[in-house]
């Protein structure tokens, strides 16, 4: 059988030498660890009628775009995330061309998971984020 990328996946000597000079340089202290994220990725790859998009910002500075694929997508290794965003809101089926779009909000549902495992987070409007280090920053977070 064929096993999916865990958090720690692609951690070799080159890129932990990276991810620790852009934490050393910047003074950054861990929140999370690949066990958490593990769980974290866990949770939503046994979903399967709605998958999150998330995107992520790395400790060396790259921001990713937003995407919604859980098996191969994801930032690996974790530890180079400085945070990943999570959006909370999904699209219902349209009831018509007329009709407005709603949707279905899952910030409870996600909020509690997040919690359970023990990350660092905030929910601000459609959008939660956890801090895989601090302090916590808040560049493209939505407004208090």
């Amino acid at each position: 059988m064929h096993e999916l990328p865990t958090a720690g996946i692609g951690h070799n000597d080159a890129i932990r030498k990276k991810i620790n000079a852009a934490v050393t340089k910047r003074n950054l202290a861990s929140a999370a660890n690949n066990t958490k994220w593990d769980e974290l990725i866990h949770y939503f790859r046994e979903r399967e009628d709605w998958w999150p998009s998330y995107r992520y910002k790395a400790v060396t500075g790259f921001t990713s775009g937003w995407d919604v694929e859980w098996l191969y997508h994801l930032p690996f290794p974790f530890a180079l995330v400085e945070w990943f965003d999570i959006g909370l809101k999904e699209l219902e089926p349209s009831k018509g061309m007329l009709l407005a779009r709603t949707y279905i909000d899952h910030t409870e549902e996600i909020s509690d998971v997040v919690r359970k495992i023990g990350l660092e987070f905030e929910v601000r409007g459609d959008v939660l984020r956890i801090w895989g280090y601090l302090p916590k920053t808040y560049d493209d977070f939505p407004p208090v």
